[in-house]
């Protein structure tokens, strides 16, 4: 989820905590459990500090440990601490449980997207997404919405109850149908190696990626049925090269942070360029995130790239950048 899906959860949580005796007849503790909620449901991406080591850093570290199951009682016990030291006058104990409850949803929503978490940290590095959810879903936002709207003329704890319930049963629905459009989708292409499900915004609808021994198939299924748009096949140039701008920081950690990053090399006058692109994100056959190098003709590495390019123009300075430096 975006950060102000996660802000308006937190706020969100803040109004379920109504739903607690001690938080609802105490308003200091209250304010208290609202900034838990809110910066707790934040508390985790504040992994965005990375970014001032560079993009590498932040790609490398995005989601990473402090998405971490061992991380999300120490953000916790940080968040409600501060603000205990700043209010100390109110139960900690109801102030860390809610904050916690809002630590663990950011995780746990996260889990459900194409992006997901290394949730498992530090006793394995392997992403976990269940592809079930956009980054922002509008009915999650909605859902949401409704309750705030609602709170004039029902009672606070009891609208975001049902407002969560909604919530997980809409998850449950999107998860389910996930997990059978895949099988069906396995069962149809038995001999694929991985196959993956981005969600769109529209339920029941998948952006897929099937990889086989010999290429990448892109399609959309929609309506229990596949529509192919394009198929990209398994060949990579100068594979000595390729192999070599693994070890660059940038494409290192380019790599780190996705299974579904393929290599393309373009030959230029003076060198040659070595993309590293996502397959997960593409807009027909146009692929933002990605990772570029500029290499030399005797292949020494001049200067690299890394982060989103949403646009043709945007590809072009990039690269006429790479190639005067």
């Amino acid at each position: 989820m975006d950060t102000s899906s996660h802000v308006i959860m937190g706020l969100g949580l803040a109004a379920l905590a109504q739903i607690d005796p001690v938080v609802a007849n105490h308003s200091t503790l209250s304010q208290a459990v609202m900034f838990g909620t809110v910066i707790g449901s934040n508390a985790p991406d504040f992994d965005f500090v990375f970014r001032m080591k560079g993009k590498g850093s932040y790609i490398r570290n995005h989601r990473a440990l402090s998405h971490s199951l061992l991380t999300l009682p120490l953000w916790s016990i940080a968040v409600s601490g501060i603000i205990y030291l700043i209010l100390p006058d109110l139960s900690f104990l109801h102030l860390f449980l809610w904050t916690f409850l809002a630590v663990i949803l950011h995780v746990f929503f996260d889990l459900f997207n194409v992006h997901g978490t290394q949730v498992l940290r530090p006793f394995s590095k392997k992403w976990i997404a269940f592809d079930s959810i956009p980054l922002v879903d509008p009915m999650i936002l909605f859902l949401h919405l409704l309750g705030f709207c609602l709170l004039p003329f029902y009672e606070m704890g009891i609208v975001f109850f049902v407002v969560y319930l909604c919530i997980f049963l809409y998850l449950a629905i999107r998860t389910i149908s996930t997990v059978l459009t895949k099988r069906t989708l396995q069962l149809h292409f038995r001999h694929a190696i991985r196959i993956k499900l981005i969600p769109r915004i529209s339920l029941f609808h998948w952006d897929v990626i099937i990889e086989t021994e010999e290429d990448f198939i892109f399609g959309v299924f929609s309506k229990g049925s596949l529509k192919v748009d394009h198929s990209l096949f398994k060949q990579i140039e100068f594979p000595d090269l390729v192999s070599d701008s693994k070890s660059h920081p940038f494409v290192s950690a380019f790599l780190s942070s996705t299974h579904y990053a393929y290599p393309f090399v373009h030959t230029r006058k003076n060198g040659y360029l070595i993309y590293w692109k996502d397959l997960r994100f593409r807009s027909n056959k146009f692929f933002p995130n990605l990772a570029i190098l500029s290499v030399s003709a005797d292949y020494k590495i001049k200067n690299g790239f890394i982060g989103s390019l949403y646009s043709l123009k945007q590809y072009k300075k990039v690269i006429k950048q790479l190639e005067n430096t």
